[in-house]
């Protein structure tokens, strides 16, 4: 493995958007991102959902184990992207806040997932070929991100999100419930090679 890419919101932050708020608000009813898009208020409807995620951004909470996740990767000289369908304003409030730092860093200013682009270009930026990529996150865009870029997935079962496979009808690659779990797996995965 040479090359992880992260979600952020559920998979290393618990960032808590309020999004059945923000949809009554915006007066929308599915996915928020794609709505938005759509609509002839699209400029006024970002700010409005940016407002929320800067607020949660400054509350939001590490989850544990990341810090040693990353540390991990790091030593083993494994490139770490992080691809979110959050604004970057929000990102670097995280990023700051729990001092985080990642190789790549991709934000819907850059694309929204599901597109692979961004994890096609990190890819290519260190010569990483699919078999030595994986996706981590903890939602079906995280999933269909992995599977449009030819990766493998790796879920994060965190509680909020169970049963999320089974409602979507997808199969991770594989599924862990902690980021000290992960840890371990990947330990087992290189002792292979």
């Amino acid at each position: 493995m040479k090359l992880i890419i992260f979600d952020l919101d559920g998979t290393l932050v618990e960032f808590n958007i309020p999004v059945d708020r923000i949809k009554s608000v915006l007066r929308i009813n599915g996915p928020i991102l794609e709505e938005i898009i759509r609509s002839e208020k699209g400029r006024e409807m970002l700010k409005v959902l940016e407002s929320y995620e800067l607020e949660c951004a400054k509350r939001s909470r590490l989850y544990p184990g990341v810090k040693d996740l990353l540390e991990y990767l790091d030593r083993r000289d494994i490139y770490t992207a992080l691809y979110t369908r959050n604004s970057i304003k929000s990102v670097r409030i995280n990023m700051e806040r729990h001092g985080l730092e990642f190789d790549f860093v991709f934000t819907r200013e850059d694309d929204i997932k599901p597109s692979p682009l961004p994890v096609i270009h990190a890819m290519e930026e260190v010569g990483v070929d699919k078999s030595e990529a994986a996706m981590v996150g903890d939602y079906v865009y995280d999933y269909l991100t992995a599977r449009n870029t030819g990766i493998e997935f790796w879920f994060f079962e965190n509680g909020r999100n169970k049963g999320l496979a089974e409602k979507f009808g997808f199969t991770p690659d594989f599924t862990f419930r902690s980021h000290a779990e992960l840890v371990k797996i990947l330990e087992m995965r290189l002792s292979e090679h």
